[in-house]
Order: C-alpha cells, then structure tokens, then sequence
C-alpha cells in the first residue's frame, strides 16, 4: 500500500491500464469471449500471453519508478507503449464482446498517463545516468534496420493491394478491412525509431531517452507476436519460419541492448527522483 500512495497521477493511470489489461487478457481464455472467427481467436490468445508478460513489466516499472527509480520510469513507459500498441487493434476491430470496455480503459487510461506526464523526466538526469551505458552506434543502426525493414514490407503489401484491387490474404482470413500496424508502424513506430536513431548517431538531446523505453517496447512487442505465432500454429495454422526468425531476432538483440542500458547503477551514479521532472520541463 505504501507503493501505491506513492504514485504519481501518471503512474496510477499507468497502473489502471495495467490492471485493466491484465484483466481483458486473462477473460480472453474464458470460452467463447471472443466472437470473431477462428484465426482471429487463436492469434487474440496469443496476444493474451503477451500482454500479460507486458502488464508485469509495467507493474514491476512501476513499483520501481515509485521508488524514485529513473530506469523505472523509461522502462514503464516501453511497457505501457507496447499495452497501448495492441489494444488498439482488440478496441477497433475485436467484435464488441463483454471485454470491450476493458480494452476501452486500457487505451484512455494508458493514453492519459502519457498526456498527463509518465513521459517526464530530466533529460540531462537520463544523458547522465544512462547515457554511459547506451552503445549509440549499435543501437541506432539497428533501430533504423528495423525502421528501414519494416517500412518496405508494409509499404510493399498496401501498394501490392491497391495494384491487385484484393486484401492481402491475412486479412481476408480475419475479416478485416485494413490492418492497424500499417497505420501504427508507418504513421508512428517506424518514424520514432528513425528518428531516435538519427538522434544517437548525431549525439544529439533526446536520443538516449527515446532508446531506453523503445528497447523495451521491442523485445515485448516480438514476444507478443512469437507468441502469438505459436498459439495460431496450435489452432493448425501454417508457422511461418521468417516470422520466428526474425521476431526472435529482434527479441534477442532488443533485450541484449536493453540490459546494457539499463544495467544496475555503480556507486555514485545516481538512479533517483531527481530524474523525475515535473510535466512541461521534459
């Protein structure tokens, strides 16, 4: 309880998407729940798995930026940005079931915790405390390989569409009449990642506090569709070995970039409240 009382407004909202989260994924495995055809359940399970393991990160961030711990705090903020990545996707096209509120909540109370301040914190406090750890070069060509890949597949699908008149096959299979990662990935992702390792390479403000929550929004968004993967494969769907090949990949070296930044404070470096700034001084 003392945790609690310790959180901001940004952090409590944080904690009431986490909760709602948690909540919308574990009814997901309740039987018929979902309403939508059989692919599209199996991947939602899938989702379900990931999210949970998504909502514990948060928590554990939480509890830590609580604390007064700046990596809490950059950490919480790439959980809660992956959350609000896929619940975009069940509260706009998941058929309206007894969850559909939760998915609601998940996406105004993770949405407000941005807006309100979960994203401040001293810039100079992160350069200092994080900036040590950070491998610039590394990290920002390897965010911009991801920003680069995905760019040509989902550019390459929607032109092949609109040149073919015909959906692409996955979502002819569900259902849908668009696909929310392309307007996710290429209206936000993709340019944030590009432009976080443009910043790296420059040296310039900003880039390290921008690295920090999208190393871990990465490997928790490919675990979420490895898993995801998995479970359509279970439902006997085709498992597509480019896909675990490259989301594994991009699990293995997000979460390896993540640890080297993210690595435990030496003596006299500091990992306080001073790394918490007040909403507008960010």
């Amino acid at each position: 309880m003392d945790v609690l009382h310790r959180l901001s407004v940004p952090e409590r909202l944080a904690a009431l998407a986490g909760l709602a989260a948690a909540v919308a994924s574990l009814a997901g495995f309740l039987p018929g729940l979902y309403r939508d055809p059989q692919v599209v359940v199996a991947q939602s399970h899938g989702y379900d798995v990931g999210n949970l393991v998504a909502v514990l990160v948060l928590a554990l961030a939480l509890r830590a930026s609580a604390r007064g711990s700046l990596r809490g705090r950059l950490v919480a903020v790439g959980a809660l940005g992956c959350l609000l990545y896929g619940y975009v996707t069940y509260a706009f096209l998941i058929v309206l079931n007894p969850a559909t509120l939760l998915y609601i909540a998940v996406l105004a109370c993770g949405g407000w915790a941005l807006a309100t301040g979960l994203t401040s914190v001293d810039e100079q406090m992160v350069e200092t405390t994080l900036g040590p750890h950070v491998p610039r070069r590394t990290t920002a060509l390897f965010l911009l390989g991801i920003a680069v890949l995905f760019a040509i597949t989902w550019l390459g699908q929607i032109a092949g569409s609109v040149s073919s008149g015909q959906l692409p096959a996955a979502l002819k299979e569900a259902g849908w009449p668009m696909n929310p990662v392309y307007v996710l990935d290429l209206g936000f992702v993709l340019p944030l990642l590009a432009l976080t390792g443009a910043r790296l390479l420059a040296r310039r403000p900003g880039g390290v506090r921008l690295a920090v929550p999208l190393l871990v929004f990465l490997p928790l968004l490919a675990l979420t569709i490895l898993a995801m993967s998995v479970s359509s494969a279970a439902e006997g769907q085709a498992l597509e070995p480019a896909v675990l090949a490259i989301f594994g990949a991009v699990a293995i070296l997000s979460t390896a970039l993540a640890w080297h930044a993210l690595a435990p404070p030496t003596e006299g470096t500091a990992d306080s409240s001073a790394g918490h700034a007040h909403l507008g001084e960010a």
